[in-house]
């Protein structure tokens, strides 16, 4: 039978309380449903009701149930049940054809679809015979609705999966999309093949059907785009699909996203959701002052899931990749923010390739005459075939001397760094200025001992010739306040080209790029100190390139990794580990109490908090919830209002976390904003509205019968069940 695959329903019903606060329904409301004498309501499976009687009520009755196995939900409706009036309970859940589980099958009418959602078309029947399970006449469904049986109980009947051989064949579950983008991204990154991640193509394909960016490319190619970048830095399967869905969330609701993709994923897209919107607010707000370049980077950099901030950088890159298209003040704003914040946060967090195109790409759009020239002055000077040469080179020599190096990277100089450079000497942009900087291509040399940087030193100057002018030692001759310890030396390279060469120790490195000479505070400028921001980004950098392996795109020797494996051998990776676990696996000199990675120190959330009023960071205690907010700013006295968290509804016991996004606005506004959630969030408004209209008659209600309301909670919020006068009947309340 061919299946109908169906995205629809929302993580917000009618039942959905504004605030947190209980749900009475008046027991004489006509909207609501009667209960039925003699009915029995139970919990099954983690979160689910099973109503085993209901008479009276609406036509076409539907409800949404939850049944979570394994983190993924399985949407379950009821059909309609008969109203004859008799005094019998009638159970509505034991016919199977009546019972959809996940997905609606075959012609079927889903009780979840809406006009507003898409449908996938059904899939057209295998070629040959389909092994199926035979039917048992009950459905394990409604066994687990009217038995109780735990699900994993139930599991136990199912019969052996097969194995399937076209698991990874996006057609499986999304005919008629296009491919052409998919075996491309496929060819360059082997791992679009992973069958998350053909799913997750698949997935946003169907979402972004025929839609266009300004500049007449497909949003399904910028998606692509988006991903491809975050593969090429060696991200892991759900952050690329993350990235390839990261256009969806305003178009799929969270409960679809989950029947194709982990939570895991569906977490990085509320979060990369959530930073968008706080782009918009920074553009919005940022002319004021009231939310600060300083403010959003430090967002960024407490950020909880670096994962999203990465796909977040890497979206900007695709956007300016393409931003011709924009009228100049737009081009002119995404480029400033950029440079402000985005381009900040990549160089923290020690992501060197996002970081340097960033800046270039914004620098042409800021300025463009400079971008040119500059651009066209460097060509005979920035060589990359000629700097992996000289890499080459000194690798022969060094391991000629018996040297055995730890890592050796370099990089050419972006454009935008060059231009500023020169802007802070005072200098103007012409050939001599340029001809007086020797840093344009620079290389790195890493060795395990500091006898042995001055062996690695003779070598490459056995290699090529040297500017005596310019050689700097300073481990030995010059002491750096900050604890830098490094030797300098400039050679001619490949060509002739002046190339700057740095050799240090592993742990010289360390203290470079993680201690007290940290090389994103000396780009910066930072003239105070600042604890927090010191060890926030310390934390991160250290997670991006040690537990994420992020490839920072140096060149590197024939062969190398992609990643940074200079701190590779003190055993850094290791470093979050308990100190019990740590002996063999971490280098003394890591553990000592001035170099060892100390984990932030979480005894609060930072948030960004727009209310009517305006825009800013609140810092709270952790463990803070949505509700306790919710009190404490006082904001039960003003109806008509919503709080919501990173663009939703909230459960009221719902933690927050550092980098959310409190909003508390009149439901009117959020309306307004978000067109997706009009339908759901109408509802809820008019559930409101209707509320303040009857507030004699819930007073009186619930003065009668204060203890007939059951409140079931879940993920996406609170439903609340109207009481029987027997012991166990229920109904929705709401319904």
């Amino acid at each position: 039978m061919a299946a109908t695959y169906s995205l629809a329903t929302s993580p917000l019903t009618r039942s959905t309380p504004i605030p947190f606060s209980t749900k009475r329904v008046p027991s004489g409301r006509s909207s609501g449903a009667l209960p039925v004498p003699g009915s029995q309501a139970r919990l099954s499976g983690a979160g689910a009701v099973a109503l085993d009687g209901l008479e009276g009520g609406r036509d076409d009755w539907h409800q949404r149930y939850s049944l979570s196995t394994s983190g993924r939900r399985r949407s379950v409706a009821s059909g309609s049940p008969s109203n004859t009036g008799s005094s019998e309970a009638k159970n509505v859940v034991m016919a199977s054809n009546n019972v959809t589980v996940g997905f609606s099958v075959g012609a079927s009418s889903s009780a979840f679809s809406d006009a507003s959602s898409f449908s996938f078309p059904a899939r057209s029947a295998p070629a040959g015979p389909v092994a199926r399970p035979p039917r048992t006449g009950v459905s394990l469904l409604s066994r687990a609705l009217s038995t109780g049986e735990k699900e994993q109980d139930l599991l136990a009947h199912l019969p052996p999966v097969l194995p399937s051989t076209d698991a990874a064949d996006p057609l499986l579950f999304f005919p008629g999309i296009p491919l052409e983008l998919l075996r491309e991204a496929q060819a360059e990154f082997p791992i679009f093949n992973n069958e998350l991640l053909v799913h997750a193509y698949g997935l946003a394909a169907r979402a972004h059907q025929n839609q266009q960016r300004k500049n007449g490319e497909s949003l399904l190619s910028h998606c692509v785009a988006v991903a491809k970048t975050v593969a090429g830095l060696g991200l892991d399967a759900e952050t690329v699909a993350a990235a390839l869905l990261h256009e969806c969330v305003d178009m799929v609701s969270r409960s679809q996203l989950e029947e194709f993709m982990p939570p895991s994923v569906v977490s990085v897209l509320e979060h990369v959701n959530t930073i968008s919107e706080m782009s918009r607010l920074y553009r919005q707000h940022s002319a004021t002052g009231s939310f600060s370049d300083e403010t959003f980077q430090r967002l960024l950099v407490g950020f909880e899931d670096v994962k999203a901030v990465i796909v977040k950088l890497s979206d900007r890159l695709a956007e300016l990749r393409t931003i011709s298209v924009l009228p100049a003040d737009r081009q002119a704003a995404l480029a400033r923010e950029t440079l402000e914040v985005y381009s900040v946060v990549a160089n923290r967090l020690g992501v060197w390739c996002l970081k340097a195109e960033l800046e270039d790409l914004a620098f042409s759009v800021l300025h463009p005459q400079e971008y040119n020239w500059l651009k066209e002055a460097v060509r005979t000077r920035q060589d990359p075939v000629a700097l992996e040469t000289a890499i080459n080179s000194i690798k022969g020599a060094l391991q000629a001397q018996g040297v055995a190096y730890e890592d050796i990277s370099g990089r050419p100089k972006n454009l935008y760094g060059i231009f500023m450079k020169l802007q802070k000497d005072g200098k103007p942009l012409t050939i001599e200025s340029l001809n007086s900087l020797y840093d344009l291509m620079a290389l790195r040399v890493v060795v395990a001992h500091k006898h042995e940087c001055y062996t690695a030193l003779r070598a490459v100057q056995s290699v090529y010739r040297v500017m005596p002018s310019r050689s700097k030692d300073f481990i030995k001759d010059i002491k750096k306040p900050n604890g830098y310890q490094s030797l300098h030396e400039t050679v001619y390279g490949e060509g002739d080209v002046p190339v700057e060469v740095q050799i240090r120790t592993h742990k010289m490195h360390y203290i470079a790029e993680y201690g007290f000479a940290a090389h994103w505070k000396y780009k910066e400028q930072m003239d105070s100190e600042d604890e927090w921001l010191e060890k926030e980004t310390q934390y991160k950098r250290w997670l991006t390139q040690y537990k994420l392996r992020v490839h920072d795109k140096k060149v590197r020797p024939q062969g190398s990794p992609p990643t940074d494996s200079s701190l590779k051998s003190l055993g850094v990776a290791y470093m979050d580990m308990p100190e019990e676990q740590q002996r063999g696996l971490l280098d003394p000199f890591l553990q000592h109490e001035r170099f060892k990675l100390q984990v932030p120190a979480k005894t609060e959330v930072s948030v960004l908090l727009q209310t009517c009023d305006g825009i800013e960071t609140k810092d709270f205690p952790l463990g803070t919830t949505a509700n306790q907010l919710w009190r404490d700013l006082g904001l039960g006295a003003q109806p008509g209002y919503a709080l919501t968290v990173n663009s939703r509804l909230p459960s009221g016991e719902a933690a927050l976390q550092s980098g959310d996004l409190v909003q508390v606005l009149p439901l009117s506004t959020i309306l307004s904003r978000s067109p997706p959630q009009s339908a759901p969030l109408a509802a809820v408004l008019e559930d409101w509205e209707e509320e303040q209209a009857h507030a004699a008659a819930e007073a009186a209600a619930l003065a009668a019968s204060a203890n007939n309301y059951l409140e079931v909670y879940s993920r996406d919020g609170m439903t609340t069940w109207s009481m029987g006068p027997n012991a166990g009947a229920a109904v929705p309340a709401g319904m």
